[in-house]
């Protein structure tokens, strides 16, 4: 199976707003950039991917996933929807059958739970080769990763209830799909007490803990 995985970033300008009280601007900058950097590492060594990829609407973000040979795709149009419709149709275009699509802030993911997500993935879509899995994020409402074969199978709707939203979509296009939950890659970064969880788990003692050693 040809797959490429691909990692949605809109911008380093202002990332990850919602921790303004915690953390600077330089620091938000410094966490998108590691959890990305993090993501990209994990799947690398999965060892499963055609292509690693990037789509973005911030040629910034484009030129860093470069400098540890990482693809990027820069969006004709802004949004999250429009950047991962544009990848899922170059991946068909180049004939790709499976796209996993996992967000930046996402930072449990490792080559272990990519393996066994993808596992799962291909039983669903072993005589028909055509199928959807969704992993929602801790709340059941987000779609924290999908993996699509083919890439462009259906119409995508990232956004407040997304989850719902692909479930609706896949069911009306009679396509089959399935909920895969995964304590690891429902954990996503966009909150204090989400940030908070991760530094804890990871053993930091605190915020300036943390930034200490990506400095």
């Amino acid at each position: 199976m040809t797959i490429w995985s691909v990692v949605p970033l809109k911008s380093f300008k202002r990332p990850k707003s919602r921790l303004n009280d915690s953390l600077s601007l330089e620091q938000r900058r410094i966490l998108v950039k590691t959890m990305f950097k993090d993501i990209m590492n994990e799947q690398k060594k999965c060892k499963l991917f055609t292509k690693r990829m990037v789509v973005s609407e911030d040629k910034d973000v484009i030129k860093f996933a470069r400098t540890f040979g990482v693809d990027g795709l820069l969006q004709r149009k802004p949004g999250l929807n429009q950047g991962i419709s544009q990848i899922a149709e170059l991946a068909k275009k180049k004939q790709i059958q499976t796209l996993l699509i996992i967000h930046g802030d996402v930072p449990r993911v490792d080559k272990t739970i990519l393996k066994l997500i993808l596992t799962k993935h291909k039983k669903l879509i072993k005589n028909s080769k055509k199928g959807v899995t969704l992993v929602p994020d801790t709340l059941g409402e987000g779609t924290n990763c999908m993996i699509c074969s083919p890439p462009n199978i259906i119409k995508f709707r990232y956004g407040p209830g997304s989850c719902l939203a692909h479930l609706e979509e896949a069911y009306n296009a009679n396509v089959k799909c399935q909920i895969y939950r995964s304590k690891k890659l429902a954990m996503d970064i966009d909150k204090d007490v989400d940030l908070n969880s991760f530094l804890k788990k990871k053993g930091f003692l605190s915020v300036d803990d943390y930034f200490s050693k990506k400095l």
